[in-house]
């Protein structure tokens, strides 16, 4: 566990932007294994959730859009339950928590984002850990509205699947999936992605798909996975899907943990930065540390990665940061060849 934290520092420095997830760094220790197997370029499928409607974000939507015609109904929700059977929770507990977070927006549907409301409330909430002058700073700034402004003509009249795919595409794909998780951690062990499904030709012709096709009743990929019935095993194509994961704020609090987590969260570094509020952080840090082996919620990792992350990239690119001396050019012998 030591070495895996330690190599979490150290892939944290890579990626010159707060993350709010460990993902990257499993990737990171993939890419470099990679790299000493002797490949210099990969195939890896990035892009096929997003336009074949494979992330259960896509069922979580149609649910709600069913549900909210009937905001009352008790089995409804429900169905929510299929898509998380393993989630970590109490059968009570998880229903409660099911119902209580993907209500959430319920009837808005008429909102660009309606597919993706859940998860804005829920990391919107990391925004009470800034300090008072970074809340004064954003002020009335609304980041949603901003990014709503260059929808495509006639986005509110598409298919609700259609606008959730394009929303999940041009923000998380392109933001996050592609650079901190993607080409950056490959790049630092000099690996090449190729991304065969993300090729403009595949992507008009699955925005041609019948969303009905891409999404069938809760299968996801339906139409991708027929069409290789005959190339992929059964268990392949009948498996329950897992979203990919890593450990996230309780891999911080194994023992043995590095001191750059107490230096990097200490009253006087997050003084420093003036970003995060050391009070609340405090307060984050105990319930971490307190529930280290339970299940914490995803605004308590998201908060404590994407603080740890800040800070970190603080320290490494304004306190601590160091201009590269470039080699001597005396040290440099240049060639020229006239004979030709």
């Amino acid at each position: 566990m030591e070495k895996i934290i330690d190599r979490t520092r150290r892939s944290a420095v890579k990626i010159p932007s707060p993350i709010v997830r460990t993902a990257p760094t499993p990737l990171y220790l993939l890419s470099r294994l990679v790299r000493q197997s002797n490949f210099k370029v990969v195939l890896t499928g990035e892009g096929s959730d997003e336009i074949f409607g494979g992330y259960d974000l896509f069922k979580e939507t149609l649910i709600r859009k069913f549900w909210s015609r009937n905001p009352d109904s008790a089995w409804r929700p429900s169905l929510l339950k299929r898509l998380y059977p393993t989630l970590p929770l109490a059968p009570g507990r998880a229903k409660f928590y099911l119902e209580t977070f993907y209500k959430t927006g319920l009837s808005d549907t008429n909102l660009y984002y309606y597919s993706h409301i859940p998860r804005i409330s829920t990391t919107t909430r990391v925004k009470g850990f800034f300090t008072d002058d970074i809340k004064n700073r954003i002020g009335s700034y609304d980041s949603l509205s901003v990014f709503g402004q260059n929808l495509p003509t006639g986005f509110p009249r598409w298919h609700i699947l259609a606008r959730a795919q394009f929303l999940e595409a041009r923000s998380l794909l392109a933001g996050y999936l592609l650079s901190s998780q993607g080409d950056r951690v490959g790049a630092a062990n000099s690996i090449e992605g190729r991304y065969p499904f993300l090729d403009y030709r595949v992507v008009e012709f699955a925005a041609t798909i019948p969303p009905r096709l891409k999404i069938s009743g809760l299968k996801e990929k339906f139409i991708l996975k027929k069409s290789l019935t005959k190339e992929l095993p059964k268990n392949i194509l009948d498996r329950v899907k897992q979203p990919y994961m890593a450990p996230d704020s309780n891999c911080f609090f194994a023992p043995n943990s590095p001191e750059y987590i107490q230096e990097r969260l200490s009253e006087d570094s997050l003084n420093n930065v003036g970003i995060f509020n050391p009070v609340m952080v405090a307060k984050l840090r105990e319930k971490c540390a307190k529930l280290s082996h339970a299940h914490l919620s995803f605004k308590d990792n998201m908060s404590f990665i994407g603080i740890l992350s800040t800070q970190i990239l603080y320290q490494q690119y304004i306190d601590d940061f160091r201009i590269p001396t470039p080699p001597d050019r005396a040290s440099f012998k240049v060639r020229h060849d006239y004979s030709s």
